[in-house]
C-alpha cells in the first residue's frame, strides 16, 4: 500500500515512514473500499449482477486504484451484455496497474477477435433503435429489433427488459413472463425484471377475481330475468265484449276499419319504412366512406412509414460508415488500444509517438474520454519524468543504447535538463562515440548557468579537465 503523498509503502503505522504525514484516514478508506469490494464479490457469486455492480462503484467511488474491484466491475458488465463499458472499465485498471494485471488478459482476449468487437457495436446501435422505436409508439418494429439484440447478444439483461416490457404493453403476459425470468437466470436481483414479473402476478391475479365473480354475477341477472318473464306472463288480458247492433252495422264498421287500416298504412307505416330504408342508406354509406378514409389514411401512413425507413436506412448508412470506415469511431478504438498495448509492453516513446494519432473529437463516450484523458495528461504532464525514470534504469544496468533513446526523446520535450545532458554524454562515451560525447558536455562547459553546478563540474571531469 503505497502512501497517499509520496507514493512511498506505507507500512502499518499511523504515520507514514518516508514522509511523516498522518495516513490513518487515508488507510481508513481503503479497507472501507476493500470491504464493499469483499460485498460485491458475494453478491457477484450468487449472480446478483446488479446488486454487485452497486457495491463495485462504491468502492471505486472511495479508492479508485483498487484495480480488483474496477476488474470485478468489468467482469460484471460483460455478464450483463454491456461489453463496451467492462472494455473501459479494464482500459482504465491497466492503465493505473500496467503489470501483474488480469485486466490485460481481459482485453487481449477482446482485441485478439475484431469480429466479435464489430457484433458489440452493431448490438449498440439496434438496441437504441430498438428504444427509439419504443418511445415513438413503433411497438411492433421496437419488438422486431430487441428480437435481434439478445440473438446478436443472448446476455443482454437491458434487451431482456425491453422485450419483456413490450410484450407487458401488448397484454402478451405469458411472454412477458417468460422474458424477465431468463433475465433474471442471467441477474437474480436485476430490480427492474422483479417490478414487472410484480406487475404481471397483480394482473394475474385481478383476472382470476373477475372470473370467480363473473358466474355470480351472471346467475343474478338471469335470476332477475326469470322473475321479469314470470310477472309478464301473470299479468291478465281482459277481454271486453258488447252485444251487436245488427248486419248494417257490422259491415259499415268493417268498411271503416278497412278503410282506416289503409290510411294508416298510408300515412304512418310507409313513411316510417321510407325513414328506415334511407337511414339504412345513409349508415351503409357513411360506413363506406369511414373505410375509404380508413383506406387512405392507412396508405399515407404507410408511404410517411417508407419514407421514414428509406431516411433511417440513409441515415444507418452513413452511420456505419462513421463507425467502420476509415477515421471512423472504431478506427479511433483500435488506435487507443494500441497506446495502451505499446505502453504495457514498454514501448513508452511509441505509445506517446502513437497518441497524438487519436482523434478524441470523433468519440463521445465517457470511457473513452477518461481513459485518453488520463493517458494524454500522463504524457504532457509526466511523460518528461517518466521518460527521465526509464532512461535511468537502463542507465544503471548499463543498457548504454536503450538509455540513449530514452534521453533523446526526454531532451526532445524538455531540451534544457542539464543532468539528461550529462547523461547523455556519459552514454556516447560508453558507446564509443567519443565526437558525441564531448558535444553535449560542452553544452554544460560552456553555459554559465551549468559550468558551476554539480552536472557542469561532473562534465569538466569526464573531458579531463
Amino acid at each position: 500500500m503505497e502512501c497517499l503523498y509520496c507514493h512511498h509503502p506505507m507500512g502499518e503505522r499511523r504515520y507514514c515512514q518516508a514522509c511523516g504525514r498522518d495516513v490513518s484516514l487515508y488507510r481508513k478508506v481503503i479497507r472501507t473500499s476493500n470491504t464493499y469490494y469483499n460485498v460485491g464479490l458475494e453478491k457477484a457469486r450468487v449472480r446478483d449482477l446488479s446488486g454487485a455492480a452497486v457495491y463495485l462503484k462504491k468502492s471505486l467511488d472511495l479508492y479508485k486504484k483498487n484495480t480488483d474491484a474496477r476488474n470485478l466491475l468489468g467482469l460484471v458488465y460483460y455478464e450483463l451484455g454491456e461489453t463496451v463499458d467492462a472494455l473501459a472499465e479494464w482500459v482504465i485498471s491497466k492503465n493505473l496497474q500496467p503489470e501483474d494485471n488480469l485486466a490485460a488478459e481481459y482485453l487481449k482476449q477482446l482485441q485478439s477477435r475484431q469480429s466479435r468487437l464489430n457484433q458489440m457495436n452493431q448490438t449498440l446501435r439496434k438496441f437504441n433503435q430498438a428504444l427509439y422505436y419504443a418511445r415513438h409508439d413503433s411497438q411492433d418494429l421496437a419488438l422486431l429489433q430487441a428480437k435481434k439484440v439478445i440473438a446478436m447478444n443472448p446476455r443482454f439483461v437491458k434487451a431482456y427488459q425491453l422485450l419483456g416490457l413490450l410484450y407487458l404493453k401488448k397484454e402478451e403476459y405469458a411472454k412477458a413472463e417468460k422474458t424477465l425470468k431468463t433475465a433474471l437466470t442471467i441477474d437474480v436481483g436485476n430490480t427492474a425484471a422483479l417490478a414487472y414479473l410484480d406487475h404481471i402476478q397483480s394482473l394475474a391475479k385481478d383476472k382470476r377475481t373477475a372470473a370467480r365473480e363473473r358466474p355470480r354475477r351472471q346467475a343474478r341477472e338471469l335470476t332477475e330475468a326469470e322473475m321479469q318473464e314470470n310477472a309478464a306472463r301473470d299479468e291478465a288480458i281482459v277481454p271486453t265484449y258488447r252485444e251487436g247492433n245488427g248486419n248494417w252495422t257490422a259491415i259499415l264498421l268493417l268498411t271503416i276499419g278497412i278503410i282506416m287500416g289503409v290510411l294508416s298504412c298510408y300515412f304512418l307505416v310507409l313513411p316510417v319504412k321510407e325513414r328506415e330504408l334511407k337511414s339504412e342508406f345513409n349508415e351503409d354509406a357513411l360506413s363506406y366512406n369511414e373505410k375509404i378514409a380508413e383506406r387512405d389514411t392507412k396508405i399515407a401512413g404507410l408511404d410517411e412509414q417508407i419514407r421514414g425507413l428509406e431516411e433511417e436506412k440513409a441515415n444507418l448508412n452513413t452511420e456505419l460508415a462513421a463507425y467502420t470506415g476509415e477515421g471512423g469511431i472504431i478506427n479511433e478504438y483500435n488506435k487507443l488500444l494500441d497506446v495502451l498495448t505499446m505502453k504495457a509492453d514498454g514501448n513508452y516513446i511509441g505509445a506517446m509517438d502513437a497518441i497524438s494519432l487519436v482523434d478524441a473529437s470523433l468519440v463521445t463516450n465517457e470511457k473513452f474520454q477518461s481513459v485518453y484523458g488520463a493517458l494524454n495528461s500522463e504524457f504532457t504532464d509526466s511523460g518528461v519524468q517518466n521518460l527521465y525514470v526509464r532512461g535511468k534504469g537502463s542507465y544503471d544496468g548499463k543498457d548504454w543504447e536503450t538509455a540513449r533513446v530514452y534521453f533523446a526523446k526526454c531532451l526532445e520535450l524538455q531540451p534544457d535538463y542539464p543532468e539528461v545532458i550529462f547523461y547523455m554524454g556519459v552514454c556516447y562515451q560508453n558507446l564509443n562515440d567519443w565526437g558525441t560525447a564531448v558535444s553535449y558536455y560542452n553544452q554544460l562547459i560552456d553555459n554559465e548557468v551549468y559550468s558551476n553546478t554539480q552536472w557542469g563540474q561532473e562534465a569538466k571531469r569526464q573531458r579531463g579537465y
